[in-house]
């Protein structure tokens, strides 16, 4: 009988074990790329559980960096919701990610 998972991480693989299948956010937003150097053990673990999705290491990567930081959001308290969220959000993406915006933030 499948438990509540205590972390989006832990949430991330316990889906992914359950349907064996990877899944992702999806929508509007643009995307920007961020490059990492892994330790030999991280390296390991992530190609292990890219196996375990059914997907690309990068992709794999992306869905836990994504979901650590959600956590990270929540545990320091930050606002991820609401207008003031909305406002900083689309600020940030008409700054950063202006070449890359393709509409607005809705449903973050």
């Amino acid at each position: 009988m499948p438990h509540k998972a205590k972390t989006r991480v832990q949430g991330l693989v316990q889906g992914v074990m359950e349907e064996r299948a990877a899944r992702g956010l999806s929508g509007d937003l643009p995307e920007t790329k961020v490059t990492l150097r892994l330790k030999a053990t991280d390296a390991f673990w992530l190609a292990q559980l890219a196996e375990l999705m059914e997907a690309s290491r990068t992709r794999t990567a992306s869905q836990l960096l994504s979901a650590a930081i959600r956590d990270a959001v929540q545990a320091a308290g930050l606002p991820a919701d609401g207008s003031d969220f909305r406002e900083a959000l689309q600020a940030f993406i008409d700054t950063e990610l202006a070449h890359e915006a393709h509409s607005s933030a809705p449903g973050v």
